[in-house]
């Protein structure tokens, strides 16, 4: 009888194991690769603003450096490094193209952005991509001040 109690510790363990080991990852949204999240249908304008702490989350909300002309423009990028930006219903120029091409391209582990288009130029920082939301970042110094400036994108 002595066993008996070493085998419901045993059993409950291995079950225990089984159980955790079968459990979903809920940190991840995805197994997919950035450029596959990226690719996998059109992006819009979310929310932009600056982060003083650097802590990957808004402190100051600063839509207005975004054209009301930018926010609805409508970002598809397709998986052979090409893209297309439409300008939306709000065009900023009546004289720009409904639709306008860009190159871009992942580097470092996917984990920089290179591309050139309104509000994004240059090289960005990716801070995380998921199936609904991606949100970038750029680290640079305004006034003397260094702050980090947080752009997040939509479906």
């Amino acid at each position: 009888m002595k066993k008996l109690p070493f085998l419901s510790i045993g059993l409950g363990g291995l079950l225990l194991l089984v159980w955790t080991a079968c459990k979903k990852d809920s940190s991840s949204s995805s197994n997919a690769s950035r450029t596959t999240l990226i690719t996998q249908t059109t992006w819009r304008y979310d929310t932009s603003g600056i982060d003083l702490d650097r802590n990957g989350t808004i402190d100051l909300g600063n839509d207005t450096l975004i054209a009301k002309c930018q926010k609805d423009d409508i970002y598809t990028f397709a998986s052979n490094g090409t893209g297309t930006m439409d300008e939306g219903s709000l065009k900023c120029s009546v004289a720009d193209p409904q639709t306008s091409s860009f190159n871009w391209s992942l580097t470092n582990h996917d984990s920089v952005l290179h591309a050139t288009f309104p509000p994004i130029s240059g090289t960005i920082n990716i801070q995380s991509v998921t199936s609904a939301k991606w949100t970038l970042y750029k680290d640079t110094t305004i006034s003397g001040i260094s702050i980090r400036y947080i752009v997040s994108l939509k479906h």
